[in-house]
This record gives structure tokens, sequence and C-alpha cells, in this order.
């Protein structure tokens, strides 16, 4: 079980499990602190679409949700603004 399933998602630990996501398991050399609210993952971060279907992946499998296909788009998967937003709704939703 993921750690973030025993605290409280804000939108803070969302971010926080992101940072983490990107910069341990998409083989970016980055630290989680490095990546700004609002760095875009593609034009600043580098992650690129191998790396957009893995940080998919591994949100469905941290958040335990399933995000669709009409979800997985360029508006939900900008930034770490973004997709925080996108999640909290989701999981808000669930």
């Amino acid at each position: 079980m993921s750690t973030t399933a025993l605290q409280p998602l804000n939108k803070q630990r969302i971010v926080e499990t992101i940072r983490d996501i990107i910069a341990t398991r998409l083989d970016l050399d980055i630290a989680p602190e490095r990546i700004g609210l609002t760095d875009g993952f593609q034009s600043v971060v580098g992650v690129d679409s191998i790396g957009f279907i893995e940080l998919r992946y591994q949100c469905e499998e941290s958040f335990g949700i399933k995000i669709d296909e009409d979800d997985f788009v360029p508006d939900n998967f900008l930034n770490c603004d973004t997709l925080s937003d996108f999640l909290l709704a989701r999981l808000s939703a669930h």
C-alpha cells in the first residue's frame, strides 16, 4: 500500500507524490525539490512521450484511480499544478 493512502490527501501531498514519481521512477536526473509547481513536465523537466505514459500509470497506482483516455490530455498533465488539481478532483469524486 502506498504511503499516500495513510495520510490525508491534499494538494501539497499530491504534488509531493508527483514530484517523487517524476524524480525516482521516470529515469530523469532531477531532484524532487527542483521540480517547480508550474514547471512544464515536457518543456522544463524533460518528460518524453513514454515518460507521460509511465507518469499516468504511476499516478493510477499511487492514488488508486483510473485515468481514462479522455482525461489523459496535455491540459491535465502540463505541470505539478494542473496534474495535482486534476487528481484532487478525481479523488474527491471517487
